[in-house]
């Protein structure tokens, strides 16, 4: 994805995301914080990050089997992560409504997030709602 962008080889135009909900997840690679920085910061060049009413961010993945560092580890690898986002997601939105950490994508415990339904994001609230009927 961050080539695609990077090349501006986005298929879609920004604009049909003209407010509503973008959903970002890391992969199942463990990548550093600065790398995910980068992904984002290219969503943000090509327009993406500004057209989204809310960005929902998935809790990103820190172990995998053949490496579970100690929680404490964890807990920075996924801080570092978070704040990484939510700084370069400002830069590009300062108005989006930023929800960090909920578990879905290559994660464990993990929600699954059908594509199709309605999602709400209210920020006043802290309350994230799914709709797929």
């Amino acid at each position: 994805m961050e080539w695609i962008l990077t090349a501006g080889r986005f298929p879609f135009d920004p604009g049909v995301l003209d407010g509503g909900v973008l959903l970002l997840e890391t992969s199942e690679e463990l990548r550093p914080a600065h790398n995910i920085g980068w992904i984002v910061r290219s969503l943000g060049e090509r327009g993406i990050l500004g057209a989204a009413g809310a960005v929902l961010v998935a809790r990103p993945p820190v172990s995998d089997f053949t490496r579970r560092p100690p929680a404490e580890e964890r807990a920075r690898l996924r801080a570092e992560q978070r704040d990484v986002v939510v700084e370069i997601i400002g830069r590009y939105n300062p108005e989006a409504v930023v929800c960090v950490g909920i578990p879905f994508g290559h994660t464990r415990p993990q929600w699954i997030l059908p594509h199709g339904g309605a999602i709400t994001v209210d920020g006043t609230a802290r309350r994230v709602t799914a709709d797929y009927s």
